[in-house]
């Protein structure tokens, strides 16, 4: 099946994840919006919309686990006016090894995910499948 762009929906959609890896957020909403604006292939919209939300997942994960060295900075701070302190760098050092394994995760998954489009098909990922199914709607008036 061709997108109105003159290329399939499975390259458009492994497009979508590769942008989602090298490209960001501007590009992917770009994406996201045209697929759901233009297009009315039901897998290539969820697709689009599946990479979106796996790259918003990726994002509040990683914001919550630097979180955690963020809040001992500020109570480290906090104690430095009463001339007190402690260290927290292992903390911060297990952070940025669970971030930089997240990063290889999301690499790894984006270029699978990306691979599996080119034959439209997908790697099934539970929470982020229902989720698009439950906020997608194909067919029907919202």
């Amino acid at each position: 099946m061709k997108t109105k762009l003159g290329i399939s929906a499975g390259a458009f959609a492994a497009l979508t994840f590769l942008m989602a890896i090298y490209g960001g957020y501007t590009v992917i909403l770009l994406a996201i919006g045209y697929v759901l604006i233009a297009e009315r292939n039901d897998w290539l919209r969820s697709t689009v919309v599946k990479a979106g939300v796996i790259m918003l997942f990726f994002s509040i994960v990683s914001t919550l686990l630097y979180a955690i060295p963020d809040l001992l900075g500020w109570i480290n701070s906090f104690l430095n006016i009463f001339d007190k302190r402690f260290s927290y760098s292992v903390v911060t050092n297990i952070v940025r090894f669970l971030d930089d394994t997240l990063v290889i995760i999301r690499r790894v998954l984006f270029l699978l995910l990306a691979l599996f489009a080119l034959s439209m098909k997908t790697i099934k990922i539970g929470f982020v499948d229902k989720f698009v199914a439950k906020h997608l709607q194909f067919g029907e008036d919202k």
